[in-house]
């Protein structure tokens, strides 16, 4: 019986050792020219100036113009109609109310001419993107992968700069004091803005965010933020961005579940 049951064994792990050999040479190309595919979906939909020629495609990014309105219900202390082409804030007429003396007032600036603000977060993403664009063209499909550790590598680097890509748009870096009062992008307003406001316009996940930062000098005559009031507006091409690495993690994930399941039971029958 026990040489029965040993047998019957050892014919299972054989069964697993093709399964796995089957695995490493039919799934993991078609699933990597998957991933390629929806990577390069994502970079024809990202418009941004980074590593990598993008184009003519993104040569002709039409402006969008652009109403931003806070997250919860009517505010009238903050308005702002944005140009937004790409990654590049192009125009925005911004209106805050604004106490000057013991009277509020309507405060009206815009962009001076020719002055543009940069989305950075979306320039990062794009690099992240390259990258990962690389990662997963490293091989063409005549090529044998030889072990599931050898996959899982090329998986974890992939998905890691797939996980950047995404946290580029969806957690913005928390900006210090000092990095709003020293950015160059404040001077670019005519009329300048009052010297108790700082403005800061950044992505967060599929919108984009203005958030306006009201300040006040201590008695230790330190700058501190009193008060802060957002709009927003949900802008097409960064939503389906953030879908599109989604969905790139998903079929990393998927295909290291399947190699793992296989090679876990060979490691431990």
């Amino acid at each position: 019986m026990a040489t029965v049951a040993a047998g019957k064994e050892e014919a299972e792990i054989e069964v697993l050792k093709k399964e796995l050999e089957w695995l490493l040479r039919e799934e993991v190309h078609p699933v990597l020219q998957d991933i390629r595919e929806t990577l390069q979906e994502c970079y024809n939909c990202l418009p941004f100036q980074g590593t990598a020629d993008k184009g003519p495609q993104h040569e002709d990014i039409q402006p969008q113009r652009i109403l931003l309105t806070p997250p919860n219900g009517t505010s009238l202390n903050l308005k702002s109609v944005v140009t937004l082409r790409g990654d590049c804030i192009q125009a925005a007429d911004i209106q805050f109310k604004h106490k000057q003396g013991k009277e509020h007032h309507m405060f009206k600036t815009s962009f001076k001419p020719g002055s543009f603000w940069k989305l950075l977060q979306v320039r990062d993403a794009g690099n992240h993107l390259c990258n990962a664009l690389e990662i997963a063209s490293k091989h063409d499909s005549s090529y044998e992968y030889r072990s599931v550790r050898e996959v899982f590598l090329l998986l974890d680097e992939l998905m890691e700069s797939l996980m950047n890509c995404r946290q580029c748009l969806s957690l913005p870096k928390r900006k210090t004091l000092q990095d709003l009062l020293e950015n160059q992008n404040l001077q670019m307003f005519n009329p300048p803005l009052p010297s108790d406001v700082a403005i800061s316009f950044y992505i967060h996940t599929s919108k984009l965010v203005l958030a306006l930062y009201c300040l006040h000098q201590n008695n230790q005559h330190k700058v501190e933020i009193t008060h802060r009031v957002q709009i927003e507006a949900a802008v097409k091409w960064l939503n389906e961005a953030i879908i599109f690495f989604t969905l790139s993690l998903q079929q990393c994930q998927q295909l290291k579940d399947k190699l793992l399941a296989v090679s876990k039971i060979l490691e431990h029958p």
